[in-house]
């Protein structure tokens, strides 16, 4: 049995997926794409801005977290537990570059206590807590929307909040603190 009748063992010009990756490939390195502006990312990853301090990445784009505040989930919410703090965080994005921005693909974790545990998204449409960013911001103006996090009691000193306005863009920046009572 030749090659070309074995299952896995298919050269390039067999396989159609691997020559479409290979022209693919080449057609990228032609036009000279280097993969994601160095422009719009910062110098260095950022960890534990203080609450409502804005962040400006190199191009133009802002992102500020005001602080947190506790939040009480309504009846039909999910993802919050009994016994647990859910707490709020309004974040503004401000396009200062020349271009619209599309909100899209903004990205927001929450953490908490020292082992830094992921704390699960509270969604509440009976109280406007049930949204993401979306459609596009024009240049010069912002976006704000409010997430909510449902948070152990026990981690309320130390939260974490990272914001990455588009993975394949931007780098996360995280803000940190306490829950203030």
């Amino acid at each position: 049995m030749d090659s070309t009748h074995r299952p896995g063992e298919r050269g390039i010009g067999q396989c159609p997926m691997a020559a479409v990756i290979a022209v693919t490939g080449l057609l990228v390195a032609a036009a000279g794409f280097a993969g994601p502006s160095a422009a719009a990312r910062p110098a260095t990853v950022l960890s534990g801005l203080a609450w409502g301090q804005p962040y400006t990445y190199a191009n133009g784009l802002a992102v500020t977290v005001v602080p947190p505040t506790p939040f009480s989930p309504s009846d039909t919410s999910a993802g919050h537990q009994a016994g647990n703090q859910a707490v709020a965080w309004k974040i503004t994005v401000k396009n200062g570059t020349p271009e619209l921005f599309p909100t899209a693909p903004v990205s927001v974790y929450a953490k908490y206590g020292t082992a830094g545990e992921q704390a699960e998204r509270v969604y509440d449409s009976a109280k406007g807590a049930d949204s993401d960013f979306e459609g596009s911001v024009a240049p010069g103006r912002s976006a704000t929307v409010t997430y909510v996090f449902d948070v152990p009691r026990a981690g309320l000193a130390l939260l974490d909040l990272e914001v990455v306005p588009d993975v394949a863009v931007y780098e996360g920046t995280h803000w940190s603190g306490a829950l203030a009572p």
